[in-house]
């Protein structure tokens, strides 16, 4: 399985899709759907398996930090959460050997659960700019769902589910729609014990051939709303703007 993480936060909610490799190589991924090998290949290809991103992530909850490195089947991720106002900087780092916790510049002692927190908190953070080459992974499943009408546009829509027990989110569910072409991801949507998030992309910038995007982010709060219930009439009726999620700073070095 890939190092991933599955979603929220600033992304809010979070689901962990990280695999901290211990012991054997593991097995290689199942096949994907045409559609996802297909974005993969446009938003990036085999840069994310062999490059160092870095980028600063900025929505109505802050910003932060994320530092990510692969090269084949080693990774080394470090989310940064600065300083602001009595909250002390919070810098994680999660590998391929373990997780690292520092509170303004201290390493923390971790438990068993303080271990699962500190991981939670680079998953939810890393999967979404990483986006599709987080949908890798033999705990994924996928439902196609065919093309669906949006703003006068045909889009592949991919619905997206985990295997139960895999992460502490599994049961959340999630849709991503591609352009049918190029198999860019145009806009996505999740639900969770809370709500549901719907995100569109609103600009989009290449980076040394790595593809990103900023969005804007539509929310319903108040308990678990399926994913399934996306659709244009539902988000323009239903959802407000909660707020915009942007990237910026970024930096690709190939390795």
């Amino acid at each position: 399985m890939t190092p991933r993480h599955a979603v929220a936060g600033i992304i809010v909610a979070a689901v962990s899709f990280v695999s901290v490799a211990c012991g054997p190589p593991p097995a290689p991924d199942p096949p994907l759907p045409e559609i996802v090998e297909k974005a993969i290949a446009y938003h990036g290809g085999d840069l994310y398996e062999r490059a160092r991103m870095t980028m600063t992530i900025s929505s109505l909850s802050g910003s932060f930090r994320i530092e990510a490195t692969r090269n084949g089947g080693a990774f080394d991720f470090v989310v940064i959460n600065p300083a602001q106002g009595e909250r002390p900087e919070r810098r994680v780092q999660l590998t391929n050997e373990g997780v690292t916790e520092w509170i303004d510049g201290v390493e923390s002692e971790l438990d068993e659960e303080g271990v699962r927190r500190a991981t939670a908190f680079v998953n939810a953070r890393v999967f979404f700019p990483l986006l599709p080459y987080t949908l890798k992974g033999d705990d994924v499943l996928f439902e196609d769902r065919g093309l669906d009408r949006w703003e006068g546009r045909d889009l592949h829509r991919m619905k997206v589910t985990f295997n139960p027990g895999t992460s502490n989110d599994a049961d959340d569910a999630y849709t991503f729609w591609f352009d049918p072409e190029t198999g860019r991801i145009e806009q996505f949507g999740y639900d969770f014990d809370n709500g549901l998030r719907y995100r569109r992309a609103i600009s989009f910038e290449r980076v040394n051939g790595v593809l990103f995007s900023d969005q804007d982010n539509y929310a319903v709060d108040g308990g678990k709303v399926p994913v399934d219930t996306l659709t244009p009439d539902y988000v323009a009726s239903t959802m407000r703007l909660l707020s915009t999620v942007r990237i910026s700073e970024v930096t690709v070095e190939p390795l």
